[in-house]
């Protein structure tokens, strides 16, 4: 492994990981994230897909993004719409994780003129989440659409275009 900077005065640490697999490991967190490709896949079967997978004896879930970080990370990873465990099926406008150690945390209340809870990170993208045609789960969006890592909401089986679920994002 080889580190080489162009800066006169480097400062500060750097930070680097090694994974043996296809996931990402990320530090701030201690968790690993891996893309999954499958076209057309709806957000329950993804879920039921996230849940039966594991990484060196990681149980796996749809990923829930929590932090700036996470975001940045499951946004250069999505190659399409990627499904993650954000959900207000339950009741409208009152957006929970229902999936992972997160399971039953509320992170939005509201359409897109809502808000996050105090101390919990959202990051829909802009005009999102809209409740367009009963739309009660989150995914990344695709690349290209909107802030990159960016939240939108879709109905279950997702739409077409940029807006069909191209895979989804585990967590580990």
């Amino acid at each position: 492994i080889v580190y080489s900077c162009n800066t006169v005065n480097v400062s500060g640490e750097k930070h680097f990981s090694l994974t043996l697999g296809e996931a990402n490991y990320l530090p701030s967190t201690g968790h690993y994230y891996e893309y999954i490709p499958s076209i057309g896949i709806t957000w329950q079967n993804a879920k039921i897909a996230a849940e039966s997978r594991n990484y060196y004896g990681r149980q796996g879930y749809l990923a829930t993004i929590t932090t700036r970080d996470e975001a940045r990370l499951s946004g250069e990873q999505a190659a399409g719409a990627g499904w993650i465990g954000g959900s207000d099926a339950e009741t409208e406008g009152v957006w929970k994780w229902v999936t992972g150690p997160e399971t039953g945390t509320i992170f939005w209340r509201g359409n897109n003129t809502g808000s996050a809870p105090a101390g919990q990170f959202s990051f829909w993208n802009t005009g999102e989440p809209n409740n367009l045609g009963d739309e009660d789960y989150a995914h990344v969006t695709a690349p290209g659409v909107g802030i990159t890592g960016s939240w939108n909401d879709l109905p279950m089986e997702g739409t077409s275009g940029d807006y069909q679920p191209k895979g989804y994002i585990v967590e580990y």
